[in-house]
């Protein structure tokens, strides 16, 4: 008798733990989910600083970085290929400041396209780990359906066992 209370006890411990587990990780995938809302228009807002889960802040602040940085290095490197084709437009142009602008509206489009490049690329991590929470997650909750199982089994054991073993007067 005593071993099925200790089975029960055991399976209770044990379907905790994954609840708890499956609790972490619906965190986890809530927070992903709110961090890939914020950059999911390539810029970070004000805003978006403010709405992002804290266990996504510091990811938000390097992707942040890392798109700036890639983006610029990505339209200097392309402005840099692109200089003859720009040098022989500009010719056309007789006044300098539309020269000027003319190479600043180049330079704003190819770090844009850049940043658009770093969003696309992050956006693809993150339905890597997307799907790889809700895979683990799915078999959490296979594990859980056979804990309950197994719980309500030993919960019937108990109560043949209890029924076999009364004393009768």
């Amino acid at each position: 008798m005593l071993i099925f209370v200790y089975r029960k006890l055991q399976l209770a411990h044990q379907r905790n733990d994954v609840e708890y587990r499956i609790m972490n990780l619906t965190k986890k995938l809530s927070d992903l989910q709110q961090y890939s809302a914020n950059i999911a228009d390539g810029s970070v807002s004000m805003s978006d600083m403010m709405n992002t889960p804290s266990s996504m802040f510091g990811r938000q602040m390097m992707y942040m970085q890392y798109a700036h940085n890639g983006a610029l290095m990505n339209a200097q490197q392309n402005m840099a290929m692109m200089q003859p084709m720009i040098t022989a437009q500009m010719q056309q142009m007789p006044n300098p400041q539309y020269q000027n602008m003319y190479q600043q509206w180049i330079f704003k489009n190819l770090y844009n396209q850049g940043r658009e490049a770093m969003g696309k690329q992050e956006a693809k991590l993150l339905n890597e780990q997307e799907k790889q929470i809700q895979a683990e997650k799915a078999k959490l909750e296979t594990q859980l359906k056979m804990i309950e199982q197994e719980y309500e089994s030993v919960k019937e054991a108990e109560k043949e066992a209890i029924q076999r073993f009364k004393p009768e007067y």
